[in-house]
């Protein structure tokens, strides 16, 4: 009779068990469905996005255009798109260099930095200005990838994506600039020098970063 039982128990916990592993396939596939499906939404959402900067560079005439998110959390990436016009030509070549800045220059909370160890505007991607156009490299930058300089064709433009991720900040709404630079000469990159700022300074554009925890 015991033996019996036990059998009946045995079967049982292996019919359990098959149960349970079914069940977790069919949760695995279905979680793994819908994580494709997302990435692919938002794929698609990048893609209609940066197609209608292109159509706005080409035909409303801006030299710059931007797309952000409407938030942020610290920590956690998001997606922003940059678009930029070249209304020059490169005398001896086809393409004109560009550089980017990406400044946040304050919170909008009364008496805030930007950063506890930085006194007013302070550089948070691509290059700094103001710091002889180095490289944001430490841990003030933003942008863990950020195309800050690029050729564009004569008279041409493009739209390019990067990807933020805020650190080492409060939650607040920040109040932000992109700055855009062009060679003032007309050279492409190859030329590796650039310009005086004030010189450089080709289109300029404000926008707020709402960052949460």
């Amino acid at each position: 009779m015991n033996r019996k039982a036990a059998l009946e128990l045995s079967i049982t916990a292996i019919v359990v068990l098959i149960i349970a592993i079914t069940v977790l396939g069919l949760g695995i596939g279905f979680i793994k469905k819908q994580f494709g499906e997302s990435g692919k939404i938002i794929e698609e959402q990048l893609t209609g996005i940066k197609q209608q900067l292109r159509d706005q560079i080409r035909t409303g005439g801006e030299l710059l255009v931007v797309s952000v998110p409407d938030q942020v959390s610290i920590g956690k990436q998001s997606s922003i798109v940059i678009g930029v016009r070249n209304t020059a030509a490169n005398l001896e070549g086809d393409k004109v260099c560009f550089r980017l800045e990406v400044k946040c220059i304050q919170p909008y909370k009364p008496e805030s930095q930007c950063f506890s160890d930085v006194q007013g505007p302070a550089a948070v991607g691509g290059y700094d200005s103001d710091a002889g156009w180095q490289p944001v490299t430490s841990n003030h930058n933003w942008f863990r990838s950020l195309l800050s300089q690029f050729d564009l064709k004569n008279y041409e433009g493009d739209v390019f994506d990067g990807i933020i991720l805020v650190r080492g900040v409060a939650p607040d709404s920040y109040q932000m600039e992109i700055n855009v630079y062009r060679e003032p000469e007309y050279r492409d990159c190859s030329a590796k020098s650039f310009g005086d700022k004030k010189e450089s300074l080709y289109a300029s554009k404000s926008f707020t970063l709402n960052v949460v925890q």
